[in-house]
């Protein structure tokens, strides 16, 4: 009988080690997604509902540009960019750098590759030729 408790002792202690390394794994993961701006807006973009994304894609630009949803891909796109211009090269120490829309379509989920960084007159360059030929 004193057999059987302490086997089922080492197993029940086993089990809550398993679960308790399962656990750091977790955390470990977790940190390194919150670490990088590029992995922390694709985590929190799969936890969306359609709600929510309806939501984002139907608000005023100039408040969605409030938003968490796009501080989070904006801080993205600039560390996927290298805080450079993707037109002209410039960084982020010499001009202010813009996180530009390429479509409009997925607002509110956008992927990656439908935004880049561009400086102030990359930008507005960028949409006078846009508007020019529309």
């Amino acid at each position: 009988m004193y057999q059987i408790l302490v086997i089922l002792s080492l197993y029940i202690v086993f089990k809550l080690c398993d679960f308790i390394i399962d656990e750091v794994r977790e955390w470990k993961v977790k940190r390194n997604i919150l670490s990088d701006p590029i992995l922390r807006y694709e985590y929190h973009k799969q936890s969306y509902t359609y709600r929510k994304m309806k939501k984002l894609k139907r608000m005023p630009y100039n408040e969605y540009l409030k938003t968490q949803h796009w501080q989070l891909a904006r801080s993205a796109i600039l560390k996927r960019d290298e805080n450079r211009c993707a037109d002209c090269g410039i960084s982020t120490e010499k001009k202010p750098l813009e996180v530009h829309h390429i479509t409009y379509i997925r607002r509110g989920k956008e992927r990656l590759e439908d935004l880049m960084t561009l400086c102030q007159d990359c930008h507005q360059e960028r949409h006078f030729v846009s508007t020019a030929f529309e």
